[in-house]
Formats: structure tokens, C-alpha cells, sequence
């Protein structure tokens, strides 16, 4: 599709299976690290989980940063507005690098206070800050790989990201061979083998990422000069749509690393067969999230452009897209769970509770898509970041949180019920919620203007 006219599908297509295949790589990548780490035992598989639940949130915060950012950089190019896409690089870099300061120091020097708040296990909490320093000193990487990815994806120059990717994922499956298993004469390093192979895994990324984005012809060139022009009005505009965003997956996630404590606490078992179900959520998710990007994108260049009727019909298109795949997905998930988790290393108990959990998501999985394709994909893409911020607050702490922490630490239920209920009490109310904000189309509201 030019950026005039051209098929729905041509267009969708082009973006969605590269970012498709960019997500399953570094789902891929949690799965292998799950797998490996899985053969030295249940405490180690439970620590690096609860360690990477640090890098998880501060990559969902980086997501909140560069999603605000996403919105300009797609009206942007639908305007054809050059200018305004570079100064919203630069600003989107800057506030990114920033957060990985903060998150570095604090995952550098106080990674056993941030790992308490998962477990009491001090076996389990030695292991995951030992894991936490080492991967958080490749947190200024991954800030920069989400920054230029963002602006790749945005103006649809998306295989970059994903070549990066790649070379991320071949890099992370050998060095994790190497250094946690002692193979080629190295020193059988164990879990701090693995947090070594992703932090080197994360600089390969940036590289590719920047080296091939700027040998190339992309928006990623441009002079320093032209990433810095911005003024307090430009700063002001961006943070009005940014800030929503940011504030929005800051917060959700930080409810979900409560979820997290939750299930840290009611067991070290508990928490392992979360961990495998985890990563096999994050590897069956990636389709959503590739539909999730090329929604964004084509939404984001119609509204530039001033062609807001063709971009609820592609908001329509992708949401009944997402809800059919995933049912698809699911229904691939149930047939095959058993043989999914048979992979795992991990005990009869631990894996008995991870069949259970894992049939609950697949059955959920549709229930579970329609928020995030509404939210992510849709409105931050119409440029309406605060609606989805409101209702994710309001149900996860009011909600969600409450009935969850009742349900696994009072009633003692059970992990599968708690993670049941931990579901079906934010989902249901977000899908009648957002669907009523999606009819009624007050999600259109353009950001972009003269720059």
C-alpha cells in the first residue's frame, strides 16, 4: 500500500508477519531461557522468573514511553511531516534512556529487595539477584533497540527490527549452550550463564538495529540538530498524549508484578508453574501483537492523512481478525498442552498445575484480545491515551488485585483458580467497557498539526 491508497490486506500483511515474527523470536527467547534453566531445577526456574519480572516491567514501561511516541510518528507520516517524526525520536530516546538509568542502578544495587517482594525463599532470591545484576546492565540497549524500533515500525520499515531480532535470538541460544551448560570448555556458569548470554543478546540487537537503520535510507538519519528541535510547546503536546500511555502500562504493569508476589507467595512451586505458562503466553501471544502493531500503524497514517472513516474500518477489520486467530491459537494450545509442558524439566506437581493454568488461557485467550487490540491497537493509535488508562486502573486494583490476593492467599484455592479469577475479573468488564468507547467513536482525536 502507498501511503494513498492500496489493499487492506496488502498493507496489514506487510507489517503484522514481520512484527509477528519479531515478537515470536524474542518469545522464543524466553521460552529457550524457560527450557534451559528449567534442567537445573524448580528454585532456579522460580528465580530467573522472578528476576526477569524486573527487565519485564521496565520493557512494558518502555512500551508505555515509545507507544505515546508511536502515535505522533504515525500521523506524522501520513502527514508526510518529516520534521515532526525526527524531534519526536529524539524526545522518545531521551526519556527512554533516562527510565534505563533508573532501572539499571536499581536492578544493580538493590536486586535482592526487588526480588523479595516476590518470594521469602532466600535460596531462590540469592540465585535471582545474582541473575538481575547482570542483565540490567544491558538496560540502556534495549532502550535504545525500542526507541529505533518504534520509529522503523511507525514509518512500516519493520524487517530492521526484526533482522535485529534474529541476530539477538541465534546470539541468546548459543551463548546460553555455552556459558550455562560449561560446553566448549567454558565454566559450567549456570543461571548467571544465561543472564551473561542476554545481555550480550540485547547489545547485538541495538547494533543491528542502528547499524542497518542508518547504512540504509530511514527516518533513523537525521542530524543531532533535527532530533533536539523541540520546543516547551512540543514538549507539552507530547506529553499530554505520552504521559497517558507511559502511566497506563507503568501501571498495569505493576499490577501484574503484584500478581506476580501473589503467586511468589503462595509457593515456589506455584510460582514455577506460572513461569512455564508465562512463557508459553508469550509465545502463542505474538500474532495478536503483530495485528496490534499494523493496526496502530495503518490507523495512525489514515487520521494523518484526514481519513477517519477508513480508519474505524480498518479498526474493525483487525478486531475481528484478532478475535478469530485467537481463537485458533487457543484451540492449538488446549490439543497440545500436554506435550508443550512435557519439554519442561520441572516436577509432577509443578507441571500438573501448569496443565491446569494453561487450559484456563486457552479457553480465555479471545476474551483476552479484544482489550488489548481495543486499547494498544486502536485508541492510543486514534490518539486517545487517557480512556484506556482509567478503565486498566479501575479494574485491576478495585478488581482484579483484590479478588485474586482473596482467592490464592485467604481461600487458598489453588493456582489454577487464582489464576482463573485473576482473568475473568478484569477481562469481562474491559470488553464491555472498551466496546461501548469503541462504537461510539470519541477515540478519533487527531494529534498531529503543523510542526
Amino acid at each position: 500500500m502507498t501511503r494513498k491508497s492500496g489493499s487492506f490486506w496488502g498493507t496489514m500483511l506487510s507489517i503484522a508477519i514481520p512484527v509477528t515474527l519479531q515478537n515470536l523470536l524474542f518469545s522464543s527467547f524466553t521460552l529457550i531461557d524457560t527450557l534451559m534453566i528449567g534442567r537445573l531445577g524448580d528454585t532456579p526456574l522460580a528465580a530467573v522468573g522472578m528476576a526477569g519480572k524486573w527487565t519485564w516491567f521496565f520493557d512494558i514501561a518502555l512500551f508505555g514511553f515509545t507507544s505515546g511516541a508511536a502515535v505522533f510518528i504515525a500521523q506524522f507520516y501520513g502527514a508526510h511531516d518529516e520534521r515532526g517524526i525526527h524531534r519526536t525520536h529524539g524526545l522518545m530516546t531521551l526519556f527512554v534512556l533516562a527510565a534505563s538509568l533508573v532501572f539499571l542502578l536499581a536492578g544493580v544495587f538493590a536486586p535482592e529487595a526487588i526480588v523479595g517482594l516476590f518470594t521469602r525463599d532466600r535460596q531462590a532470591r540469592r540465585i535471582a539477584a545474582s541473575y538481575l545484576r547482570i542483565v540490567a546492565l544491558c538496560y540502556p540497549f534495549q532502550a535504545l533497540s525500542k526507541a529505533g524500533g518504534t520509529l522503523l515500525q511507525s514509518t512500516q520499515r519493520v524487517v530492521i527490527p526484526f533482522a535485529g531480532a534474529a541476530c539477538s535470538v541465534v546470539t541468546n541460544i548459543a551463548l546460553n549452550a555455552v556459558l550455562i551448560f560449561g560446553l566448549l570448555g567454558f565454566p559450567a556458569l549456570g543461571v548467571q550463564g544465561a543472564a551473561i548470554a542476554s545481555a550480550i543478546a540485547a547489545v547485538v540487537n541495538c547494533a543491528v538495529i542502528y547499524g542497518t537503520a542508518l547504512a540504509r535510507n530511514t527516518l533513523m538519519r537525521a542530524k543531532l540538530r533535527e532530533l533536539l528541535d523541540f520546543d516547551l510547546r512540543f514538549v507539552r503536546d507530547y506529553l499530554r498524549v505520552g504521559t497517558p500511555a507511559m502511566l497506563n502500562e507503568t501501571i498495569w504493569a505493576l499490577g501484574n508484578l503484584v500478581y506476580s508476589a501473589i503467586y511468589g507467595h503462595m509457593g515456589t512451586g506455584a510460582y514455577a508453574a506460572i513461569t512455564v505458562v508465562k512463557s508459553i503466553e508469550d509465545l502463542t501471544s505474538v500474532v495478536i501483537l503483530g495485528m496490534c502493531s499494523s493496526c496502530a500503524v495503518m490507523i495512525g497514517s489514515f487520521i494523518g492523512r484526514g481519513e477517519t472513516e477508513r480508519a474505524k474500518d480498518c479498526a474493525q477489520r483487525h478486531l475481528l481478525l484478532s478475535v478469530v486467530f485467537s481463537m485458533v491459537i487457543g484451540g492449538g494450545v488446549l490439543l497440545m498442552r500436554t506435550r508443550i509442558i512435557s519439554l519442561f524439566g520441572v516436577s509432577d506437581a509443578v507441571r500438573a498445575d501448569a496443565l491446569r493454568v494453561m487450559c484456563i488461557y486457552a479457553l480465555e485467550m479471545p476474551l483476552r484480545t479484544l482489550p488489548l487490540m481495543l486499547v494498544v491497537g486502536t485508541f492510543r493509535a486514534g490518539g486517545d491515551t487517557k480512556f484506556g488508562l482509567i478503565v486498566d486502573t479501575l479494574t485491576a486494583y478495585l478488581i482484579g488485585i483484590p479478588m485474586t490476593a482473596l482467592t490464592g492467599l485467604f481461600l487458598h484455592a489453588g493456582v489454577a483458580a487464582t489464576y482463573l479469577v485473576m482473568y475473568l475479573v478484569e477481562d469481562v468488564p474491559k470488553v464491555i467497557i472498551y466496546g461501548r468507547h469503541f462504537l461510539s467513536g470519541k477515540w478519533i482525536r487527531p494529534v498531529t498539526g503543523p510542526s
